[in-house]
């Protein structure tokens, strides 16, 4: 690898690690209280990590279209960045339900002497962790170092696309067939 493309590997690398650990430090559980005031600053949060998601695609369309991505470490590199994204957009989808159970407690709270449902509240915590999770892994995939993230490491945070379709076989298919009574 050249020097160039090492430096500049390094450099991206410790921005993103900087960049998903400030979205993920400002991914503050929701408070007690009413979901509507909680929905704010949930939506901020959501905000912030399609924000960090965008930045991603940015650069990977960028690196991708550079001489970066015809070298190995610029290929790994663009894996980290790959799985990054994955997890980055899996946060968003989960804030995204944290948001819905939100908005169902508000909208079920606002009748008199009704409380905040289960699966609602359910819903928050359970959502909000697992996008918590999510970032958490996005961060060890552009903290990995570089030799662990060479196509065909026996530790690359990316599956093959065959080791994909064997997960989703293995899983019963990406979407389990319910038949009507």
């Amino acid at each position: 690898m050249s020097q160039s493309h090492d430096t500049f590997v390094h450099a991206r690398l410790a921005t993103w690690q900087r960049r998903v650990n400030e979205t993920a430090a400002g991914l503050v559980p929701p408070q007690t209280g009413s979901a509507q005031a909680a929905l704010v600053p949930v939506l901020d949060q959501l905000v912030s990590v399609y924000n960090l998601s965008s930045g991603l695609v940015a650069d990977l369309r960028q690196s991708a279209d550079s001489s970066l991505a015809t070298t190995d470490a610029g290929r790994a590199y663009l894996a980290q960045l790959a799985n990054a994204l994955a997890h980055s957009n899996r946060a968003a989808t989960h804030l995204s339900t944290t948001v819905i159970g939100l908005a169902d407690a508000h909208r079920f709270t606002l009748r008199p002497g009704t409380a905040t449902p289960v699966e609602s509240q359910l819903s928050i915590t359970l959502g909000h962790a697992a996008a918590l999770r999510s970032l958490q892994r996005a961060l060890e995939a552009v903290t990995s170092a570089l030799a662990e993230a060479q196509p065909g490491s026996a530790s690359s945070p990316m599956p093959t696309v065959s080791e994909q379709h064997r997960r989703v076989a293995d899983a019963g298919g990406a979407h389990p067939v319910r038949r009507r009574p």
